[in-house]
């Protein structure tokens, strides 16, 4: 148990290294390696958080690579289900999520959407009634 937590860890620092790579190609297959990963019914976020990975993934969404901004938003809709929506908006994730709702690509404007709707709150109709007065 002990060891698979190592191996974890081990395996998410050296995603995190790569995904600072000057390569582009190097960087695409790490964070979609990242991405796949969340994928696995296990996985938590917990060591990507504690690794500083959150502070990682955020400024991937600036990327020019369509596949690197999907696997970035992947990883961000995988954290916010798993309970740690706090993490990414400390991050500041909203306003770039914001800034690329209106991407030219479909399918990345189809995952802010659904990063927005997990990680903001619903604003609930209140309908107030007004009491009849007596008469």
């Amino acid at each position: 148990m002990a060891e698979d937590l190592q191996i974890k860890q081990d395996i998410t620092r050296n995603l995190l290294d790569r995904i600072g790579s000057p390569l582009p190609d190097v960087r695409e297959g790490a964070v979609e390696a990242l991405a796949v990963s969340t994928e696995d019914e296990d996985w938590r976020p917990n060591e990507l958080i504690r690794q500083g990975g959150i502070n990682i993934i955020i400024p991937l969404l600036h990327e020019k690579n369509a596949h690197i901004v999907l696997s970035a938003l992947n990883i961000i809709i995988a954290t916010a289900a798993a309970g740690e929506e706090e993490v990414l908006l400390e991050g500041g994730v909203i306003d770039v999520l914001d800034q690329i709702q209106d991407h030219k690509d479909p399918r990345i404007r189809k995952k802010v959407q659904e990063a927005l709707w997990l990680l903001v709150p619903k604003v609930e109709e209140v309908v107030t009634s007004k009491p009849q007065d007596d008469y």
